[in-house]
C-alpha cells in the first residue's frame, strides 16, 4: 500500500515555532500558497481514500489540495496532546524529560509520548492494511509528528536520539510504503 503523507499549510505557530499541538489554526497566506501548490505536485494522482486530521488547518489543508474527494476524519492522525506543554518552542519540548520515550504513554505535564503516538498511528495503519487492497492509493493530511511516526515504523526506527533526524516541511509529499 502507497500511503502519500502532506503536512498542513503553514499556521501562524509555525512562523513563531510555538508548537500548536491539537489547537485550532487556521492557514496563513504561505499556508494557502503551499497548499495550491499541492494541488498542482499531486496533478492527476487518484487516491482509493483521503484521510484527514481533525483540525482546522488539516481540514482546510485537504479542501485545497483536493477539493475533488471526500475526506474521512481519522483522530488517529491528530497531532500530538501537548497537555500543560502548551506555548513551547520544538526545542525546548525536546529536552523534556519523557518526550520522545517509547515506553510511558505520557509526559508528567500530560503530554503524549512519541511511544503513544506510536500505538495509534500502528492501530491506523493495521486498519488501513484491512479496509484496502495491497495496492491501494492513500493521502493523509495530518502533521510532522503523524509523519514521523509513520516514518520510523515503515524504516523500524528505534534510537531515541534518530528521531530528531526527521524532518517534514509543510508543502512537501511523503510517500511511504506499508
Amino acid at each position: 500500500m502507497k500511503l502519500y503523507v502532506i503536512r498542513h499549510g503553514e499556521t501562524p505557530s509555525n512562523i513563531s515555532g510555538i508548537v500548536s499541538g491539537r489547537s485550532d489554526e487556521d492557514l496563513t497566506k504561505k499556508g494557502i500558497a503551499e497548499c495550491q501548490e499541492l494541488n498542482l505536485k499531486l496533478g492527476s494522482t487518484k487516491f482509493d481514500a483521503v484521510y484527514v486530521s481533525p483540525v482546522k488547518r488539516t481540514i482546510k489543508t485537504a479542501e485545497i489540495v483536493v477539493p475533488e474527494y471526500r475526506y474521512i476524519i481519522d483522530s488517529r492522525i491528530s497531532e500530538r496532546e501537548l497537555g500543560t506543554l502548551k506555548g513551547y518552542t520544538i526545542d525546548e519540548l525536546w529536552q523534556m524529560p519523557y518526550w520522545n520515550s517509547t515506553i510511558s504513554m505520557r509526559t508528567p505535564e500530560g503530554a503524549e509520548t512519541f511511544g503513544s503516538g506510536l500505538y495509534r498511528v500502528q492501530s491506523f495503519l493495521a486498519d488501513l492494511k484491512t479496509q484496502y487492497p495491497n495496492d491501494a492509493s492513500i493521502l493523509l493530511v495530518t502533521h510532522s509528528f503523524i509523519s514521523r511516526c509513520i516514518w520510523a515504523i515503515t524504516n523500524n526506527i528505534t534510537e531515541e536520539k534518530e528521531y530528531r533526524n526527521f524532518s517534514h516541511k509543510n508543502n512537501i509529499i511523503k510517500i511511504y510504503h506499508i
